[in-house]
């Protein structure tokens, strides 16, 4: 049975934003998220998105055995969270910096949320991992 470390809890929580807004934000200021969003077609978008997130279910793998050992739920939960609080982050940090067209043109929105997240989900990861007892 999976232990209260298994889990994604609060302090988890907390530890993925901050690594998630250190590589977002420099990532949601450049002209060149901005352009690419614009550009890159469905496609592109949507390969990338899987490489993020199969490469950030690998961080999570080997960064947080716990996690893998609590089962398949806890691997996703952490999974799931991880990414989805990265794509929230960046769409905060571009909606700040006006980058962010969702409601006149939602496709590139998504995809420069896609873009920023995938760095940043890594460092969410990498952040979330050195958070102390319960994270080894």
């Amino acid at each position: 049975k999976p232990g209260p470390a298994d889990r994604f809890r609060a302090r988890d929580a907390v530890e993925v934003a901050l690594g998630g807004s250190i590589m977002a934000f420099p990532s949601a200021t450049t002209e060149e998220i901005w352009k690419l969003g614009a550009e890159l077609g469905a496609g592109r978008v949507i390969m990338i998105a899987l490489a993020s997130l199969l490469t950030l279910a690998i961080f999570i793998y080997v960064l947080h055995p716990r996690s893998v050992a609590g089962g398949r739920k806890a691997f996703y939960q952490r999974l799931v969270a991880t990414y989805g609080m990265t794509l929230a982050i960046s769409a905060a940090l571009l909606f700040g910096v006006d980058r962010l067209p969702l409601f006149s043109d939602f496709g590139t929105a998504v995809t420069r949320m896609i873009l920023v997240a995938f760095p940043a989900s890594f460092a969410a990861t990498v952040v979330d991992s050195l958070g102390g007892p319960g994270n080894e």
